[in-house]
């Protein structure tokens, strides 16, 4: 590891040598022999040497990681010193408040590694697998606050004078009207102190910071690494970074910065709350906790690649000389610089091409979509979108709709844009994890699916109702999560009133939200309130504190349904099982069979005839006719 001595018999009690330790612990027991030889070739091989003292700086970061920096000629980018900034940072841990800024030596690399993939569970008993709080104090902008004159509460001897000023410390070690956060907020350092026996020397550290500082994290830091976020957000474990940095065009980068701008507006406080200085802890716990649960992801794989060297090929014969070791890394320096392969595409081909969707957006659609990968984001999962419908490409009927939506028996994103009535345009959407399916026989269930549905709004800024996962509100068959109706239209959230033979029903908007689409899928409404838990959608977490209830109308431009196909799903074939895309055709196929025969069938015939009846059970069995004649469909 290179520490200077050994100070395990607990003589020394220093923040630096009980770092030295748990950087120690970390790379014994976080990472396999294998791992930790790959990391110490790619460390050792590029580190700068100064008298005997070994380091990275951020160039040497920056082009490892094949991150663009700003000492670049053309930089679009940019992000490089905002994660030289953050690895400095978690580099201290866990005196951050003592030691940050820390030189990136080996053992400090050894401890951002292991943060940032999430391996401490291995060492740390307590540990929550919870980043929210480092990741804020590696990105935030301390500022001392304004303590008074000086020393002028000592001389006055007065215990309240401190009344009237702002609490001193850390905005992040504030309590958030959580008292339950408040208090494990410290759980990842404060178990790695109580694995050194050093909680004492922790609590110095941390009353110091509390004292003097509050922290607020700049929009324009986050905004940069929102940016590379969004680039990177396919990105795998052995993926090469420059294949998604390497093609940055101002047609794509000016979609990624829109993105961006759409995420950040989610993070900003309202004017009247009075804190114009950044994104808050407050904020930003809540957003990526609850609204934003895979924005990080990509870091994993990112700092994953210290685990690879490729100057080491195992496949290498032993007894090599150096001089055919020195041609293969020439060999493999040349290919470096060959033409990198194009990443695999999301959106897989079929009937239409996406007018709405593009690489950024569905970046920022993994940042919180579910997948079937535990642990994983919707793109690093391996996850596709098979196209189903497109009112540029299907036209504007509600039967073209029912053909190609209801014969796909698999999960499903709806995506629509469009303009408001105050001429803004918006982009918003629902992920449905059920199939839509023929209402008359859908069946009401009191279990709890395993995936739940979303409401969401990408721009001009993001918001997302996640699904209610109350068992209470899944037994009801009156607020199905999406309605499907040729009469009305398409419905999600909302309730459906009693059915009646004389009028038509409308669905109702039940709940924190709901959407509201008319049946020729030109305008829709879209509905959103900060309380509600009786709906299929909850509220939106928004870092204003007031209850509001908005109803947005909406000029539908493109309306687009997309089936999720996932890895095991799409490999289905080569099994017993049919892949959703294979179901679909047999649907068609069999649609296009009934068609014929119905052909054949006397529709004329009386009423009660055998006849009329057995062509009204096949017109049913094919999901074409509804209840009382009426087409219909629901989720």
């Amino acid at each position: 590891m290179g520490l200077s001595q050994s100070v395990e018999d607990g003589v020394q009690s220093t923040p630096e040598a009980l770092s030295y330790i748990l950087a120690e612990r970390f790379a014994t027991k976080c990472f396999t022999p294998l791992e930790l030889t790959h990391f110490k070739d790619n460390f050792f091989s590029r580190a700068t040497d100064q008298n005997g003292l070994k380091y990275w700086n951020e160039k040497t970061l920056s082009d490892f990681l094949g991150i663009p920096d700003s000492s670049e000629t053309e930089c679009p980018l940019d992000a490089g010193p905002v994660i030289f900034r953050m690895v400095s940072y978690l580099g201290a841990f866990p005196f951050q408040k003592t030691l940050a800024p820390s030189v990136l030596t080996f053992d400090a690399m050894v401890k951002v590694v292991v943060l940032l993939t999430e391996r401490y569970g291995r060492v740390l008993r307590r540990g929550r697998r919870d980043r929210i709080r480092l990741l804020f104090g590696s990105l935030a902008d301390v500022g001392r606050k304004d303590l008074g004159p000086s020393g002028q509460d000592e001389e006055n001897g007065d215990g309240n004078a401190s009344k009237g000023r702002h609490p001193f410390g850390y905005d992040i070690d504030q309590p958030a009207n959580d008292d339950e956060e408040d208090e494990d907020g410290d759980d990842l350092a404060l178990a790695a102190l109580e694995s050194l026996d050093a909680i004492e020397v922790f609590k110095h550290d941390q009353r110091v910071d509390r004292t003097v500082y509050e922290a607020h994290i700049s929009t324009d830091t986050f905004r940069r690494l929102l940016m590379l976020l969004l680039v990177i957000a396919p990105l795998k474990t052995l993926d090469d970074v420059r294949t998604y940095t390497g093609d940055l065009s101002a047609e794509r980068m000016e979609t990624v910065r829109n993105e961006a701008d759409h995420i950040l507006a989610a993070f900003i406080e309202d004017e009247t709350t009075g804190s114009g200085s950044g994104i808050s802890y407050k904020s930003f716990s809540k957003m990526v906790s609850n609204s934003l649960q895979h924005l990080f992801d990509p870091l994993t794989p990112l700092f994953e690649h210290m685990l690879f060297s490729k100057n080491l090929d195992l496949s290498q014969k032993r007894g090599r000389t150096d001089s055919m070791q020195s041609v293969h890394t020439e060999e493999q320096s040349e290919s470096d610089t060959s033409v990198l392969p194009s990443p695999p595409p999301v959106l897989l081909s079929g009937a239409f091409e996406s007018v709405i969707l593009n690489l950024s957006l569905i970046s920022h659609l993994s940042f919180f979509l579910p997948s079937t990968s535990r642990g994983l984001s919707f793109l690093q999962s391996g996850a596709q979108l098979h196209p189903v419908f497109s009112t540029a490409a299907h036209g504007s009927s509600l039967t073209s709709f029912s053909h190609n939506v209801l014969t796909w028996q698999a999960p499903s994103l709806m995506i629509l844009n469009g303009v408001t009535e105050e001429n803004k345009t918006i982009t918003l959407g629902a992920y449905l994890p059920s199939p839509w399916s023929s209402f008359h026989h859908s069946s009401s269930s009191s279990k709890t699916p395993d995936t739940l549905p979303s409401l969401f709004q990408l721009s001009p800024k993001h918001l997302l109702l996640p699904g209610n996962p109350s068992p209470s509100f899944h037994q009801g068959a009156t607020t199905p999560t999406a309605y499907f109706s040729t009469a009305t239209g398409l419905a999600l959230g909302c309730k459906l009133p009693p059915s009646s033979r004389t009028s038509i029903a409308q669905p109702i908007p039940h709940g924190a939200g709901s959407l509201l689409i008319d049946s020729s899928l030109e305008s829709a409404d879209f509905h959103v309130s900060t309380v509600g838990h009786d709906g299929a959608f909850l509220p939106p977490e928004i870092v204003s504190t007031s209850p509001t209830s908005e109803k947005t109308h909406i000029d539908i431009y493109n309306l687009e349904i997309w089936g999720v196909v996932q890895p095991e799903d799409s490999s289905a074939s080569t099994g017993q099982r049919q892949s959703a895309v294979e179901v679909q055709k047999a649907k068609w196929e069999f649609e296009a069979r009934e068609v014929e025969r119905r052909r054949n069938v006397n529709l004329n015939a009386g009423v009660g005839d055998s006849a009329r009846e057995s062509a009204r059970w096949m017109l049913e069995s094919a999901g074409l006719v509804g209840e009382s004649g009426k087409y219909g469909g629901s989720v």
